[in-house]
């Protein structure tokens, strides 16, 4: 409360006597004599000694009102919002409101038995809200009304959001004769990147009503509206970043100030850059600088911007809402494929290796030994796995282990067009087409020189480029488009796709013998449903990364939870479940996350078995009711988990094997074994 005893205003303590609703003598004087103050500051005739009754805040105030052409002796009632305006501010601030209304509505019963009532501007001073309990009044406050020290003068609000703090104006404080008796006392709400979004006050419409508890009761409730307001806002705008894989994105709020970005985009500026301005960080961007300051987001082409010594493209914004408000921007920059850091001229990909991945499940142990058998020879690999299984994980933990000091280099071959995919793996001479670079530029191709190249999506590649790689991987010589000499290049090949590459050679849109030279070493990565307990761990390592990454507690997945994971049968594959992820961390407001905070998808079907997907499938569970699961307390293992949905199943089927393998959809000698290995008494 010591920090809030500049901010009282000193009527209330130079009246040393209280006539409850009426107008004492005293009370008369000092609104006489601040009166003439009043006056006298206006026509410039004030004494120190009149000077010195007021609070030089107060009297700036004062000053601004009447230069604005306010009369304190003639009421000037505030203008309003057109209803079409008005509903446009309740719009933009739907998230402050949403946020607000509770603490409203908690306080104005308890505050209208003071004598009190409550209003929350914004950050103009328009009502937003204010008490039910406050009937018609002779002042036109209501919402739409508009409040400041133009229309209306000095008020406490309006002394809040000129000084941004808080503020008690009692009587003859305010500018206006007709608010002589009235007091209030205001606090300012700020947004997360420190802007003023409103003001909350409480006034009174008797002069001895407030106190020092009534101010620190208004920043008390201010303050709390904020903290949630912001985490609220942070949260948010934090959950579009997790949500979003595929691009490097740097999201924002309306200020400008970085909130967040996601792992790729941190990777992008070898950086964090939360809490950073945005138009500060990057050179003179005009572009970033009209999305601020006007929220337009339109762009009509990707668009270079600097940073340093350093140019990276923005391709595309978008605006971020919550609760039908505004919130901020999410910036998506051009992900060119590799994952790249430039140290000394050379390229070093992010530090994926075997021992990392994660998943102890039988296939994923097979898998990942084969590849560390493969990764020891130079000939070309083909990893080959339905989209979100992991095949760039794997291709930089092959490179780890059997080219560690060279380069890793990746590009994807569906997210380039056909026009550029020739320029950006072989490179191109100066001047060898409209918008080369002058001095000319190396390909994918040659980059990888003394390590790998990663060929992502390829059997997206044109047809016509497949014999030009062909002709590269026999010969291990490229050409610069445009150019007349051959570079020799050495590299290792590992190419990934999610198609049916024999399929494709049949229908005469894939090169057989290319494929039979990528073909040499093949890896298949088995889709997320065929990998039993992986989905728990993954899920338990996306949620201590994502805790960490952003300095949060680390939530646990509830026995529920579990369940839901392991029945789903997660066609998105190991990035829809990193997405699933971040999206119940977003929505978990304890320690624990519940079945409520996942996505309906998840918790509304069960685990589907595809048409091509085998009986042998041992990660298997059936659909159980929720009221079934065990509760929190015990905290299960995969292992408990699975012993018990084949102890029910039996149970269901009085013992009977067979019907109960294919009430779990897994065949009788899987069964079998695990009620071996599980001691199971029939």
């Amino acid at each position: 409360m010591s920090d809030l005893e500049e901010h009282l205003s000193p009527i209330r303590t130079n009246l040393s006597t209280i006539v409850v609703n009426k107008i004492n003598d005293q009370e008369q004087n000092l609104i006489q004599q601040l009166r003439d103050v009043k006056v006298s500051v206006m026509e410039k005739t004030a004494k120190p000694s009149d000077i010195d009754l007021i609070r030089p805040e107060i009297m700036e105030s004062w000053t601004r009102s009447f230069e604005s052409g306010l009369d304190p002796f003639n009421f000037n009632y505030p203008p309003m919002l057109s209803d079409d305006d008005f509903a446009e501010r309740l719009e933009e601030k739907a998230f402050f409101l949403e946020v607000a209304d509770p603490y409203f509505c908690q306080f104005e019963k308890m505050l209208f038995d003071m004598g009190c009532y409550m209003v929350l501007t914004d950050h103009e001073g328009v009502i937003l809200r204010i008490s039910n309990t406050l009937k018609k009044n002779k002042f036109w406050l209501q919402p739409g009304s508009i409040w400041s020290e133009q229309t209306t003068g000095t008020c406490a609000h309006c002394v809040c959001i000129q000084r941004k703090e808080p503020i008690q104006v009692c009587g003859p404080e305010h500018f206006s004769q007709i608010f002589k008796h009235i007091s209030c006392s205001s606090a300012p709400v700020f947004n997360a990147c420190g802007g003023l979004e409103g003001t909350l006050n409480i006034s009174s419409s008797y002069l001895h009503s407030q106190s020092s508890q009534t101010l620190g009761l208004v920043a008390t409730i201010a303050s709390a509206i904020q903290k949630e307001f912001q985490l609220s806002e942070k949260k948010a705008l934090l959950g579009v970043a997790l949500s979003t894989d595929s691009d490097p994105v740097v999201v924002i709020n309306q200020c400008g100030c970085v909130i967040t970005s996601n792992a790729k985009a941190r990777t992008l500026f070898r950086k964090d850059l939360e809490g950073q301005d945005i138009l500060g960080f990057f050179d003179k961007s005009s572009v970033l600088e009209g999305i601020v300051r006007s929220g337009n987001t339109q762009l009509n082409k990707a668009t270079a911007l600097s940073y340093g010594s350093q140019k990276v493209e923005l391709i595309s914004v978008q605006k971020i809402s919550y609760s039908s408000a505004q919130i901020g921007y999410a910036l998506f920059f051009k992900n060119d494929g590799a994952v790249l850091e430039v140290k000394n001229n050379r390229y070093h990909p992010k530090s994926y290796t075997f021992s990392r991945i994660v998943g102890s499940s039988d296939k994923t142990q097979e898998t990942i030994l084969l590849a560390r058998k493969f990764s020891r020879f130079d000939n070309n690999i083909l990893l080959q796995g339905e989209s979100g299984t992991g095949k760039e994980v794997f291709a930089q933990s092959i490179h780890n282990e059997g080219r560690s000091d060279g380069p890793f280099i990746a590009i994807n071959c569906a997210a380039i067009p056909a026009s550029l995919i020739e320029s950006e793996l072989f490179g191109y001479e100066a001047g060898a087409f409209t918008g080369a670079e002058r001095k000319g530029k190396p390909g994918k191709i040659e980059m990888a020189n003394g390590g790998t190249l990663f060929l992502d999506e390829i059997g997206d590649m044109p047809l016509e480029l497949q014999a030009v790689l062909l002709r590269v991987l026999e010969d291990k010589l490229v050409m610069r488009v445009g150019g007349s000499r051959y570079i020799p290049v050495d590299f290792k090949l590992v190419a990934a796709t999610n198609k049916n590459l024999t399929a494709l050679v049949e229908e005469k849109t894939f090169r057989e013998d290319l494929y039979y030279r990528l073909s040499v070493f093949t890896v298949h990565i088995s889709p997320l449903r065929m990998r039993g307990s992986d989905v728990i761990e993954l899920a338990d390592f996306f949620l201590s990364q994502t805790a960490q990454n952003y300095n949060m507690t680390r939530p646990v997945l509830s026995n529920a939870v579990k369940y839901y994971l392991l029945q789903y049968h997660w066609p998105g594959n190991v990035r829809q479940l990193q997405n699933v992820i971040a999206y119940a961390f977003c929505m978990c407001d304890g320690d624990s996350i519940q079945s409520h905070h996942l996505p309906v998808e998840v918790t509304s079907r069960g685990r589907e078995l595809t048409t091509t997907e085998s009986v042998e499938c041992e990660s298997s569970v059936p659909m159980i009711a929720e009221s079934e699961i065990p509760p929190d307390e015990s905290q299960l293992s995969m292992k408990d988990m699975e012993k018990m949905v084949i102890r029910k199943a039996l149970d269901d089927t009085n013992n009977h094997v067979r019907a109960a393998a294919k009430a779990l959809g897994i065949s009788k000698s899987t069964i079998y074994r695990k009620i071996k290995e599980y001691e199971i008494i029939l």
